[in-house]
């Protein structure tokens, strides 16, 4: 590339595992050569490679303190955020997730950074905040008004999302949707390398890849399991986090050991969904999950609760994006939808791509084409456009 590239920061917490970091360090080196890229990290957590010509703005700040100490430093680090931008002439800041978005927004209204900035919002709000107290949910409300109003842009992951936050948090800076990318070429050149798991020859394999939080519900995928545990199945979990030993507990509690494996978190989880029959996503709620896309890009059929937001437009994108699977699991064009949170139907869901090979051979033979579409030199060029001028 000829000529002086532009100066871009891109701030987010950690780039530990989850959608979010995966989705900057793909930007990170399929940008790298357009935009002089600076990242800031709130805590240098970093499971993702980073190029060697990306300078990293260390925050140093512990993820885990006190709520009320946590929001009281916000200004004083989006003070640090400014002065880095100024003394290095960087004049746009994009922030993925809450806490940077806020960080954003302070540099702008308390600082008067000049330069452009840009929100990334990443999960469905609404959803997200229904199981927080009332307190939290006026408070986060407040926080995520403040914090757009401020934003040149917002770029939200789905349509859903869009229409979440204009129409429930009445936000009126320009929000753009651009679908999360996936490395196609990745996924390809490593789904085929050896898994530490041995595949036993005449058992089905289900798998889940996800960080072991609470809005992801494990514990339904598990229980729903349970209900198929007769079935000569096999249920591989690739991930970790907070909540492992909740989920190991209860694996115990309901006696599936031998039926239940923890793989881990494994920054190639591909090559166990490449050797699985069937993915399944047990979210409550998401903003459009990449394991989906990547999923399909293993040419695998996939199960997902019709959560908010994502899942109906990536496998049911022809239907109405408001209604949602209620009573009974759905059979989309390239997935099974079913209710969040209901055992009963997402087992049945289970149960119905593990009888039925003709509707696991459609599905795979559609899942490569479908996840094409959002391979990241698709996407990029969004990406490109929205961080140089609207």
């Amino acid at each position: 590339m000829t000529g002086k590239r532009p100066k871009l920061l891109i701030l987010i917490n950690t780039l530990q595992s989850g959608g979010a970091e995966r989705v900057v360090s793909l930007l990170l080196e399929h940008l790298k050569d357009e935009f002089e890229i600076h990242l800031g990290l709130y805590s240098r957590i970093i499971d993702y490679v980073i190029p060697p010509e990306i300078s990293i703005l260390d925050l140093k700040q512990p993820l885990k303190q006190n709520k009320v100490i946590r929001f009281l430093k916000l200004p004083f680090i989006s003070h640090t955020v400014y002065r880095y931008c100024r003394n290095n002439k960087i004049r746009t800041s994009v922030a993925f997730l809450y806490r940077p978005c806020y960080i954003n927004a302070l540099m702008k209204s308390c600082w008067g950074y000049k330069g452009k900035v840009i929100m990334c919002e990443r999960t469905h709000q609404t959803t997200m905040q229904q199981s927080h107290s009332a307190i939290y949910r006026m408070f986060s409300k407040f926080m995520v008004r403040f914090s757009y109003k401020r934003a040149d842009l917002v770029l939200a992951n789905s349509y859903a999302m869009q229409t979440d936050l204009i129409e429930n948090f009445r936000i009126r800076t320009p929000v753009r949707v651009i679908y999360n990318p996936i490395d196609l070429n990745f996924i390809k050149t490593h789904k085929d390398e050896a898994p530490d798991f041995v595949f036993d020859k005449g058992v089905f394999h289900f798998v889940n890849v996800g960080g072991f939080r609470t809005e992801k519900n494990h514990l339904l995928l598990l229980q729903a399991f349970f209900i198929l545990k007769n079935l000569p199945c096999k249920l591989l979990i690739v991930g970790g986090g907070v909540l492992e030993e909740v989920l190991r507990q209860k694996v115990a509690d309901l006696g599936m050991q031998d039926k239940v494996v923890f793989c881990g978190f494994d920054k190639n989880p591909f090559k166990y969904v490449s050797r699985s029959d069937c993915f399944v996503l047990s979210s409550d709620v998401e903003g459009f999950p990449n394991v989906l896309i990547e999923a399909l890009a293993c040419a695998k059929p996939v199960i997902s609760t019709d959560c908010s937001s994502g899942p109906r437009e990536l496998l049911a994108p022809d239907t109405d994006l408001h209604h949602r699977a209620i009573n009974n699991y759905e059979i989309g064009e390239y997935g099974i939808l079913t209710p969040v949170n209901d055992v009963i139907a997402l087992a049945a869901s289970m149960r119905k791509m593990y009888e039925d090979s003709s509707l696991r051979s459609r599905y795979a033979q559609k899942a490569a084409g479908r996840a094409e579409q959002f391979d990241v030199d698709e996407i990029k060029q969004y990406f490109h456009v929205a961080f140089t001028g609207f």
